[in-house]
């Protein structure tokens, strides 16, 4: 889905990771043999505020049964299946990390959703698709990995049919700078491209989007370390989803990205658009 898709795959992936959500879901007091979606909630959601963001944002793409939805970047598969099970419609995710799609499309199979959630790995930049084929797309965090990002928009508008929401959310740059590596998504500044929210309202906009709204969604990540004066842990389902996922090091590089948040350096931005 980025330019870069070998680093993309490299900073993501990793073996057996099917074995370590298990483990975690077990752990948690789970029976991994009557798996159900809900119980993965605090595991599968790798974007920003997790199941929260995932809720509150999906809601905005208005979605009504029948209605077939596209997830580009879908990571193993949490929001994909949030959206089949609560809205009952159809869901396709893509992502360009092989293990996450094998990871997505076996804990679907064991959630019983697998009528109505699939995976495929592509490239989102060019998305194996028809013209129209979407009532609804989704695409949260995964802009901060691409190089192209008008190119990224116009193959998600043309998937989409006339008047198809799409929910859009991505780290930008702040006013402050620079980033301070290692963050989520990056190790190095060189695996990260980020633009200022400005530019980005702008590539949505010639990419032939209506934009409904554009919010700063800072504050959400932030609040809680204002309120303290102090910088706050990683949230605990934030810990232990990508601890499970990505590695050990996590902790420190959602930490960093809370302080580049609290600093200036970036803001969170959350686009909602249709398809004009």
């Amino acid at each position: 889905m980025v330019q870069r898709g070998d680093d993309v795959r490299d900073h993501y992936a990793s073996p057996d990771i099917i074995d370590r959500v298990l483990a975690a879901v077990a752990e948690a007091g789970h029976r991994t043999d009557q798996l159900a979606a809900e119980m993965l909630y605090p595991f599968d959601q790798l974007h920003g505020r997790e199941i929260v963001a995932t809720r509150e944002h999906v809601a905005r793409l208005r979605l009504t049964p029948g209605m077939h939805v596209l997830d580009v970047g879908s990571g193993i598969g949490g929001p994909a299946r949030y959206i089949a099970q609560t809205y009952d419609v159809m869901v396709t995710g893509i992502d360009v990390t092989p293990e996450f799609v094998a990871t997505a499309n076996e804990l679907t199979r064991r959630c019983g959703l697998d009528t109505k959630v699939s995976f495929l790995e592509a490239d989102a930049l060019a998305l194996p698709f028809a013209d129209n084929s979407f009532d609804a797309a989704l695409c949260l965090y995964v802009g901060m990995n691409v190089v192209d990002k008008a190119h990224l928009c116009r193959e998600i508008r043309r998937v989409l049919k006339p008047g198809g929401h799409l929910v859009w959310s991505e780290a930008a740059l702040g006013p402050v700078g620079p980033v301070r590596f290692p963050v989520p998504w990056a190790r190095f500044p060189s695996a990260s491209f980020l633009v200022p929210p400005q530019v980005l309202q702008q590539t949505f906009t010639k990419a032939g989007f209506h934009i409904i709204e554009f919010v700063d969604e800072t504050e959400r990540f932030i609040a809680p370390a204002s309120q303290s004066g102090e910088m706050p842990p990683a949230p605990g389902a934030q810990q232990v989803a990508n601890q499970v996922v990505l590695g050990s090091d996590f902790i420190e590089r959602r930490q960093n990205f809370v302080r580049n948040l609290m600093e200036g350096r970036l803001v969170s931005i959350l686009i909602e658009a249709v398809k004009a």
